[in-house]
């Protein structure tokens, strides 16, 4: 008789904790936070990252930047403020200004010039400021502040999508959609390491819910903490070769079909943690053509040709699918209190194989989570 294993034995390999030196980090790294296009550089747009409220604005170099939302005479909100003509941040409360770097440039309330200066120079005057860039169209934070965040982030790039920064007309990108949703991160990255909700959670769009069928995950790269790791489907249908979800700390999922006439579908996803129960997604489609100039499918009728406003319509009657589930699921586990999530949940199957992979990634290499 042959012994069979469940998805969540099979895994367990990953159940020693690690040292907090190898633990994974999460406040030293790069999170995309905004589509440049779809920002209005004449004013502050307030953000949350990692349960902290931030301003993005733009300066006189036309660079972007990121600012706790708070100015340091009465702590009222910056985003409520103005991005004056020269560049500089104004609070709109006292007119204190601030410029890139977060350092104060004017008190108007000052006595004189020299007492302004001798204000203007105290370090308590500065805004706090955080590490941003921009790449593939979007805005990127930091969310530690300083001069060794300033460094450190400097030594880790963003979990970018390669393809987008290839000079070549083979790779053609759909729109940039972004949507702030009721629920945390870690129950999106769940949702799309999961294949098999998707024809029955997003039925008459991406399938039938009467239509589930069996497949197998395999692991394609081991787990890491900082790299996280990736598993392929099998079987596959006859014209693709390999199927792959491939998960990269802190926040990126990326899924990716190569079909065997040398075509590629990717759907590119950011999960960014916003603040507890919340979350920002950040996607879009890439198609790489072959070398005959084809374009393989996309995601059904989202893959056809629209103005970006339309996408955006749409996409949203796609995530109102199984939003209301994730958003009930993580209050449904919250309320086992100390209960581990593999503990809670029954997963006979191997469609399951990398949810329990991330839910082990996390428990065992990420502190739990955020």
């Amino acid at each position: 008789m042959v012994t069979q294993i469940t998805p969540q034995e099979e895994i367990n390999q990953e159940n020693i904790p690690l040292t907090e030196e190898e633990t994974f980090q999460w406040t030293k790294q790069w999170y995309p936070m905004a589509v440049v296009e779809f920002l209005d550089p004449s004013r502050p747009h307030p953000i949350q990252l990692l349960g902290k409220e931030l301003v993005l604005w733009r300066d006189r170099h036309k660079q972007w930047r990121c600012f706790e939302d708070r100015c340091p005479h009465r702590l009222v909100p910056l985003s409520e403020g103005r991005v004056e003509r020269d560049g500089t941040l104004l609070c709109a409360y006292h007119a204190w200004r601030f410029n890139e770097t977060g350092q104060c440039v004017s008190i108007p309330q000052s006595k004189d010039q020299a007492t302004e200066k001798r204000h203007l120079a105290d370090p308590k005057s500065c805004a706090i400021a955080y590490p941003t860039q921009e790449r593939l169209g979007l805005i990127w934070i930091w969310p530690e502040s300083g001069t060794q965040a300033e460094q450190e982030s400097q030594t880790r790039e963003p979990r970018i999508i390669p393809e987008l920064e290839e000079k070549n007309n083979k790779v053609v990108k759909m729109f940039w959609g972004i949507r702030d949703v009721p629920y945390g991160w870690d129950y999106f990255m769940e949702n799309v390491a999961d294949p098999a909700h998707v024809p029955v959670s997003h039925h008459g769009i991406m399938g039938s819910r009467y239509d589930a069928k069996y497949y197998d995950m395999i692991r394609e790269r081991e787990m890491s903490t900082q790299e996280g790791f990736s598993f392929s489907i099998e079987p596959v249908p006859p014209t693709v070769e390999k199927a792959i979800h491939d998960f990269q700390p802190p926040c990126h999922m990326r899924i990716s079909s190569t079909y065997k006439d040398g075509g590629k579908f990717i759907l590119a996803l950011y999960a960014v943690p916003t603040t507890p129960g919340w979350s920002r997604q950040i996607g879009c489609q890439l198609f790489v053509k072959n070398d005959q100039g084809k374009t393989p499918n996309g995601l059904g009728f989202f893959a056809l040709p629209m103005p970006t406003w339309l996408g955006h319509v749409l996409g949203s009657l796609f995530i109102h699918q199984d939003l209301v589930f994730l958003h009930y699921q993580e209050k449904i586990i919250a309320r086992q209190g100390a209960k581990k999530w593999l503990t809670s949940v029954y997963t006979p199957n191997p469609q399951d194989k990398m949810v329990i992979a991330l839910r082990k990634w996390l428990e065992n290499r990420a502190g739990g989570g955020i």
